[in-house]
């Protein structure tokens, strides 16, 4: 497996055609399986994660699809949640009582959610359902995401480029700065109606690594031993994390890694 990320000294980069194909490779096959094969021990914490694996493969392949048209400054924001869903997964998978918290953090939002959309609705009846679900369960629930990020990051890589990508979400002053431009005919300040995003390798390399991140898992859940052989070649290949275990405190792992 890779060790560390392509921006350490002496790596080589992928190429950016490399890193779409594998991109393309991994949304198609999640989507495209009709089943999964996941050891019964794993069956339980399969079923609460695998809607973070789906997410993250069905924002990849909408990130793919508006840079192949004229909207890349559009995509970014996908590609930021798909390395978001990416990384907690991770965590979850990878912590020590990490499923178990994830467990609870759904149970309370989920009870959270419909007691918000009853006050949105006004709606009595949904108001008197929500008093009737099963009050969710007590203990410590997920920390916040930066925490998760930063417990399983390698010098910042993680923090930073999802800090960038950010950029692309927020009023920030890229909101400003992406629609003008020069021109330098006229000497003056110009509008850009289709501005397009510079960092196009980058946020692509972000995306590509959120799908071996999920996917890794998938290969673990089914003791897939020909994906894992896959998945390991490939991250040497394109120089993309398999996981992130190996950044995570040693007495904070779950056992069995």
């Amino acid at each position: 497996m890779a060790q560390g990320y392509i921006y350490d000294a002496g790596m080589s980069k992928p190429s950016l055609a490399d890193l779409e194909s594998w991109i393309a490779e991994c949304t198609s096959s999640v989507a495209g399986s009709p089943s999964i094969t996941v050891l019964k021990e794993h069956a339980d914490e399969f079923l609460l994660l695998f809607g973070l694996v789906g997410r993250t493969m069905r924002y990849a392949d909408a990130y793919m699809e508006l840079m192949s048209g004229q909207h890349s400054l559009e995509a970014v924001p996908l590609a930021r949640a798909a390395l978001e869903h990416a990384v907690t997964l991770q965590w979850v998978f990878l912590t020590d009582g990490g499923v178990d918290r994830f467990r609870r953090e759904v149970a309370h939002g989920h009870v959270a959610h419909y007691q918000t959309l009853a006050d949105w609705l006004k709606n009595d009846d949904l108001h008197a359902a929500v008093a009737d679900l099963r009050p969710a369960p007590a203990g410590k629930r997920m920390p916040p995401f930066m925490n998760m990020v930063r417990d399983l990051d390698d010098g910042k890589f993680l923090e930073t480029t999802y800090h960038i990508l950010s950029q692309q979400v927020h009023v920030t002053h890229t909101a400003v700065t992406s629609f003008l431009g020069w021109d330098a005919g006229a000497s003056q300040v110009a509008l850009v109606a289709d501005p397009e995003y510079p960092y196009r390798y980058e946020a692509t390399y972000a995306v590509a690594a959120a799908c071996m991140l999920a996917r890794w898992p998938i290969a673990k859940f089914g003791d897939d031993a020909s994906l894992l052989e896959h998945l390991d070649a490939t991250s040497d290949r394109l120089v993309l994390p398999m996981n992130l275990l190996e950044h995570l405190a040693p007495g904070r792992r779950r056992t069995g890694l």
